[in-house]
């Protein structure tokens, strides 16, 4: 048996279900999405503070 496997085509549902499921993991809504969020809204309140107040 090869190591490479032939698979069927995906189905139009199929394909969606799966975009559907990719778009809310790599979303601004994701886990990640929010990290990156929260980390890029620290480092803003830290340039105002700099840019304010001085080092």
């Amino acid at each position: 048996m090869s190591m490479i496997q032939q698979r069927t085509p995906l189905s139009n549902e199929e394909e969606y279900r799966y975009a559907k499921l990719a778009m809310e993991w790599y979303g601004w809504g994701s886990p990640i999405g929010l990290g990156i969020l929260l980390v890029a809204l620290a480092a803003a309140a830290v340039l105002v503070r700099v840019a304010v107040y001085g080092l």
